[in-house]
């Protein structure tokens, strides 16, 4: 892996999201072998490629996915978490901000956008997987063994 700037960022996490990125972080590992190693590349790539559709796309996405399960309020609290998240990602998250205001009207804090692009990559996951994905780790180990490819 090539040394990138980093900077942090912070998320200000629901906690049904907040465990739907780690279950399909950790589903990924097993059924997609151009997935990060680790939880933060894997948020790293969910944000780049939902910078990457449209603006038009993300308005879809985000309508489609108001009513999704993760966004139910909990007992637990939302919370604020730091991420060490690469240059060029962050760029295009705020790219991506500024198209969708500019297209749409659509005012989206980083935060809100996070949320959408989790929501939209643990739904790929989940398709990948082919079945409901699995129950998130009280924690994250640094790197995962992944599942070894078939031969």
């Amino acid at each position: 892996m090539t040394s990138q700037t980093t900077s942090p960022v912070g998320i200000y996490w629901k906690p049904g999201v907040w465990d739907l990125a780690r279950s399909a972080y950790l589903a990924d590992l097993d059924t997609d072998a151009d997935s990060p190693g680790s939880f933060v590349g894997w948020l790293a790539q969910a944000l780049e490629l939902y910078a990457r559709r449209s603006p038009q796309q993300r308005a879809e996405l985000a309508a489609a996915g108001e009513k999704h399960p993760a966004l139910v309020s909990v007992t637990r609290k939302s919370f604020n978490k730091k991420h060490d998240l690469p240059a060029a990602t962050i760029e295009a998250v705020e790219d991506a901000l500024v198209a969708d205001r500019q297209e749409l009207g659509r005012m989206l804090a980083r935060s809100v956008f996070a949320q959408e692009a989790v929501i939209v990559a643990a739904e790929e996951a989940r398709r990948r997987l082919g079945r409901e994905l699995p129950p998130p780790p009280q924690k994250l180990s640094n790197r995962p063994p992944r599942r070894r490819p078939a031969r």
